[in-house]
C-alpha cells in the first residue's frame, strides 16, 4: 500500500511537473508549413475530431494549397509524422501538453507556436459526425458545424489563416477570397488566447436559416433583376461552368455562402427575438387558420375594441399572462419547440423564451389596458422609438415573468424594447428579463436628433444598474427596403465609419451582441462582421485593407469613391427637411454632379486595375450597386418630367352624403393607366375610378376587377387589401391618408399636421366608406369626404387640392410578394406628397 501510495504521489508530481513545462513551453517559435511548394508539416486530427476540427483541418489545408501549391497531409495523431505537426483540435498531444477545448470558456481558443508545432484549439460542440468537403465540388459538401454551435478550433483557424497566412474573405462569390502565393509560408507568432467580443454575431442565420439568400439579402439589386443575373454570373462564373443542373448549382452556391459565413464568425449564442404572438391567432383566435394547432377559441386573450380579427394581445388579461407562461414552461421543459407554438421563426433552446407584441401600435381599449397607457401615451415624443406604451408592455413582461418562475426559478425571456415601449418603465424589471434594443436609427447619422435620442435611450438601458444582459435589433435594411417596397431605387446607405463609431459604443456599454434586420451592402457587411469580432479595429485600416486587396492599383479610386459617397448619404446638410425617398435620393445626394464625379473616379479605377481578378472585381461592384445607383438617377430624371394628371372635378346636384344619391354618369373619370408600385409601369391589373362633388362632399368611387372571395382584410387595414387616398392642400406636408379595407373598415391619418407628427389618427373626420363585394368580378368602394375636414382647415368650390390613389393588394390577387401597389400617378407612392395629382373642383 506504502508502495502504490509513492508511486501515485511521483504520478501527481509529473503531472505537475508536465503541466508547468507546457506552459512555460517558449512561444512565437518560426515553423516552415510549406518549403519551396513541398509540405513540411502535417494536419494533426485525433482519431475522433468534432465537425468543427473536421472542416478547420480541411479548410487548413485548402488555404495552404491555394497559397503555395502544395497539399498538407491530413492524418491521424498515431500517425508518423514529418516536419511541423499542426495539432487542429483536441487530442492526447494537447492533453499531455495541459491544452484541453473543454476547458475553455465559450466561444474560446488559442493559437500556439510551439518549436516544431502550431496549435490550432478551441471549444467544440461534442459532435464527432461526418462532414463533406470538397472545394472541386462543393455541391456535395455536408455535416458542417451550425452557426450556434461551439466551433472554437475552426475560428482559431480562420484567425491563423488571416493574421499569419494573409488571407481574406471580403464576399462569398468566388472573386471575394485573397490571398497570397509563395511557394514557402513559414510562420511565427505569440501565444494567442481569444473569443470574439460579442457574443451573439448574426448577420442572417438565426430568423429562417436563410443562408441560401444571403446574396440577395446584402443586394441592391433583386434576384429577378437582370442586373443581379449578370452580377451572379460573374460571380460565379465558375459554378455556372461546373453545375448545368440548378439545384446542383443552387447547393454548391449555398455552400459557398455557409462557409463563408462560418469565415467570418458569423452566429455565436443564439439570444434572439421577434415578435412572438401572431400564432395565438391559429391557436386560440380561428380554427380556420390552422387546425392542427387550434387549442380553444379564447377572445378574452385578445385586443377588445376592434372589429374582426384583434391586431394586439389584451397585455393586462390574466389568462393571456399565464398562457404565456405555460408556453414558456413548455419551452423549457422540451415539451413545445417555438415552431409548435406558433413562433413563426422558430427558436430553440438555448434561445431565451421570446415575448413580443404584434408589429403596430393599435393596443387592447379594455379599460385595464386603456388606465395603464392613455396617460404616457398622449404625451409621449414625436420620435420613432419612444416610451409611450413601455409602462404597459413591460409591466405584462413582468406579470409573465413572475408567473413562470413559481415552476422555473431561473428561467429568463427576452423582449424588445421596440417602437413605442423603446424606453425604460418607470418601474424596475424582472432582472430575469433580456432586453434587445431596437436601435432603428442607427444607419442613419444624417438625422442627427433621432440618432442621438435612440443613442440616449440605449445608454439609459445600460446604466439601469441591474446587470441585465443587453442585446441589439440594427436595421441596416434602410434605405433599401424603404425603396424596394415603394418601388424606386434609394441613395445605397454608405455609412462604415458610423459602424465603427457605433461598435466602439456597443462594446462601451458591455452590450453582449446583435442581430440585423438587413445587411447593407457589402463594404458595411465586412466591416461590421470584422467589428463584431473585434470592435476595436479601426475602420480606416479596414477599408484601406478591402480596397487594397480586392483591386489593386484601383483600391485608391475605388476608396475615394467610397469616401465621397458616405460623406454624401451621412451628411445631414444635404438632406431636405420635407421630401419623397426619390427626390432625396437623387434630387439632393445623387444629385448630376455628384454621380458625374463617381463616374470619374470608377473610370479611374478601370484604367488602372491590372489583373483580370482586379478587373472581374469591378465589373461585379458596377453589376451590384453602381448600375443600380445610376439607374436610380435616371429613374428621377424621368420622374420629374413624366406628366401629372390634373381633373376637374364637377359639380354634381347635392346628395346629403349618401353616394348612392350621386348622379354618377355625370362624375370625372379617374383615368388610367395606373402604374405598379408607384414607378412609370403600367400595372397588369384593371382599375376605375369617378369623382364628384356636391358643394358640401367629395365623392369617390373606385373600382377593383378581382374575385371578391379572394380579398383578405386585416383589423388594422394595413397592410392588405385596401385602398388608401393621399390628399394635401399643396405638394408637400401636411397631407392626410384615408385607408378602407373590403369590409368598409377605415382609418384616417394626417402625417405633418401636429408638431411634425406621422401618422396621427383623425378621429372625427366625417369620413364614410361603402364596401360593396357582392358583384362575383370587381370590389366596388364609394368614399364620402366632407369638403369641410378632408384637408385643415377645408376646401371649397372653387380650390384647388392635391391627390393620389393607391391599391395596396394581397399576395391572391397581385400575384405578388410581399404584396402588390399600384397608383394613380406616376412616380408617386406612400407620402410622396410631390407629384399628387391636381383636382380643381368646379364652382
Amino acid at each position: 500500500m506504502r508502495l502504490m501510495s509513492l508511486i501515485l504521489v511521483l504520478c501527481l508530481l509529473i503531472g505537475v511537473f508536465v503541466v508547468s513545462l507546457a506552459a512555460a513551453a517558449p512561444s512565437g517559435a518560426e515553423l516552415v508549413l510549406v518549403k519551396d511548394g513541398q509540405p513540411a508539416s502535417s494536419i494533426v486530427l485525433s482519431r475522433q475530431p468534432t465537425r468543427a476540427a473536421q472542416v478547420a483541418a480541411f479548410e487548413l489545408q485548402h488555404h495552404v494549397k491555394l497559397i503555395t501549391g502544395a497539399t498538407l497531409p491530413i492524418v491521424a495523431e498515431t500517425a508518423p509524422v514529418t516536419g511541423v505537426k499542426i495539432l487542429v483540435g483536441d487530442s492526447r498531444t494537447c492533453w499531455r501538453l495541459g491544452l484541453r477545448g473543454d476547458k475553455l470558456g465559450e466561444q474560446e481558443y488559442q493559437i500556439q507556436f510551439r518549436p516544431g508545432m502550431l496549435i490550432l484549439l478551441g471549444k467544440d460542440k461534442d459532435d464527432k459526425g461526418k462532414v463533406v468537403y470538397d472545394m472541386d465540388n462543393p455541391a456535395v459538401c455536408s455535416g458542417f458545424p451550425g452557426f450556434f454551435d461551439e466551433r472554437g478550433t475552426l475560428d482559431a483557424t480562420y484567425d491563423f489563416l488571416e493574421r499569419y497566412c494573409g488571407v481574406r474573405w471580403f464576399n462569398p462569390t468566388e472573386l471575394g477570397l485573397t490571398y497570397p502565393e509563395k511557394a514557402t509560408l513559414i510562420v511565427r507568432g505569440e501565444a494567442l488566447q481569444r473569443k470574439p467580443f460579442f457574443r451573439y454575431r448574426d448577420a442572417i442565420g438565426a430568423i429562417g436559416q436563410m443562408v441560401a439568400q444571403y446574396d440577395a439579402y446584402t443586394a441592391l439589386w433583386q434576384p429577378g433583376d437582370p442586373e443581379y443575373q449578370a452580377w451572379d454570373a460573374e460571380g460565379y462564373a465558375g459554378l455556372h461552368q461546373r453545375y448545368s443542373d440548378a439545384g446542383q448549382y443552387n447547393a454548391a452556391r449555398t455552400t459557398l455562402a455557409r462557409l463563408f459565413l462560418l469565415r467570418m464568425r458569423d452566429g455565436g449564442t443564439p439570444v434572439t427575438c421577434n415578435h412572438s404572438l401572431y400564432g395565438y391567432y391559429a391557436r386560440f383566435w380561428d380554427p380556420t387558420l390552422d387546425p392542427q394547432r387550434f387549442v380553444a377559441r379564447h377572445p378574452e386573450y385578445f385586443a377588445q375594441g376592434y372589429e374582426g380579427q384583434p391586431p394586439q394581445m389584451c397585455y393586462t388579461s390574466p389568462g393571456l399572462i399565464k398562457q404565456v407562461a405555460q408556453d414558456a414552461a413548455d419551452y423549457y421543459d422540451g415539451k413545445g419547440t417555438g415552431a409548435e407554438l406558433g413562433i413563426f421563426w422558430n427558436p430553440t433552446l438555448p434561445n431565451p423564451f421570446p415575448v413580443e407584441p404584434m408589429d403596430n401600435s393599435a393596443f387592447c381599449k379594455c379599460a385595464d389596458c386603456r388606465a395603464l397607457y392613455e396617460k404616457s401615451a398622449a404625451v409621449e415624443t414625436t420620435n420613432f422609438s419612444s416610451g409611450g406604451y413601455s409602462d404597459y408592455f413591460f409591466q405584462f413582461v413582468n406579470a409573465v415573468v413572475k408567473e413562470l418562475n413559481k415552476t422555473h426559478p431561473d428561467a429568463q425571456i427576452i423582449t424588445l424594447a421596440y417602437m413605442r415601449h423603446t424606453e425604460m418603465p418607470s418601474f424596475p424589471l424582472d432582472p430575469n428579463v433580456i432586453v434587445a434594443f431596437c436601435f432603428s436609427a442607427n444607419r442613419a447619422p444624417y438625422s442627427p436628433a433621432e440618432y442621438h435620442h435612440e443613442e440616449q435611450l440605449l445608454k439609459n438601458w445600460a446604466a439601469e444598474g441591474s446587470q441585465r444582459p443587453l442585446y441589439l435589433w440594427l436595421y441596416d435594411t434602410f434605405p433599401a427596403e424603404s425603396a424596394r417596397r415603394s418601388g424606386y431605387h434609394c441613395f445605397p446607405g454608405f455609412f462604415a465609419h458610423t459602424i465603427g463609431e457605433q461598435m466602439k459604443l456597443f462594446q462601451q456599454l458591455g452590450l453582449k451582441g446583435m442581430f440585423h434586420c438587413g445587411y447593407g451592402q457589402e463594404v458595411e457587411a465586412y466591416l461590421t462582421f470584422k467589428l463584431m469580432d473585434a470592435p476595436s479595429l479601426k475602420v480606416d485600416d479596414l477599408l484601406n485593407d478591402y480596397y487594397t486587396r480586392l483591386y489593386g492599383p484601383a483600391g485608391k479610386p475605388m476608396k475615394q469613391m467610397y469616401l465621397e459617397m458616405e460623406k454624401t448619404f451621412s451628411d445631414p446638410k444635404l438632406r431636405p427637411k420635407t421630401g419623397s425617398g426619390t427626390q432625396i435620393a437623387w434630387g439632393a445626394l445623387g444629385t448630376e454632379e455628384r454621380m458625374k464625379r463617381f463616374q470619374s473616379l470608377f473610370d479611374q479605377a478601370k484604367a488602372l486595375a491590372q489583373t483580370d481578378a482586379q478587373k472581374q472585381r469591378l465589373s461585379l461592384f458596377e453589376h451590384g450597386t453602381w448600375s443600380y445607383m445610376t439607374a436610380g438617377r435616371q429613374q428621377y430624371v424621368g420622374r420629374m418630367t413624366a406628366p401629372i394628371p390634373s381633373v376637374t372635378v364637377p359639380r354634381v346636384p347635392a346628395a346629403g352624403g349618401d353616394p348612392s344619391q350621386v348622379n354618377w354618369t355625370a362624375a370625372a373619370e379617374v383615368s388610367g393607366p395606373w402604374y405598379d408600385r408607384g414607378g412609370a409601369t403600367p400595372s397588369k391589373r384593371s382599375y376605375a375610378g369617378r369623382i364628384a362633388h356636391d358643394g358640401q362632399f367629395l365623392y369617390l368611387e373606385l373600382t377593383d376587377k378581382c374575385d371578391p372571395q379572394a380579398l383578405s382584410s386585416s383589423s388594422m387595414i394595413f397592410p392588405y387589401d385596401d385602398w388608401e387616398v393621399f390628399v394635401a392642400n399643396q405638394r408637400a406636408l401636411p397631407s392626410r391618408q384615408y385607408a378602407s379595407g373590403p369590409t368598409g373598415l377605415s382609418v384616417a391619418l394626417s402625417h405633418g399636421e401636429v408638431n411634425g407628427r406621422m401618422n396621427e389618427p383623425l378621429l372625427d373626420s366625417g369620413w364614410k366608406v361603402v364596401s360593396d363585394t357582392s358583384a362575383p368580378d370587381k370590389w366596388l368602394t364609394r368614399m364620402v369626404f366632407p369638403l369641410a375636414t378632408v384637408l385643415a382647415g377645408g376646401v371649397a368650390p372653387g380650390d384647388t387640392m392635391y391627390m393620389n390613389i393607391l391599391r395596396v393588394a394581397s399576395p391572391k390577387i397581385s400575384g405578388s410578394s410581399p404584396y402588390g401597389l399600384d397608383t394613380w400617378v406616376s412616380y408617386c407612392t406612400v407620402h410622396e406628397v410631390d407629384r399628387l395629382a391636381e383636382l380643381k373642383l368646379e364652382k
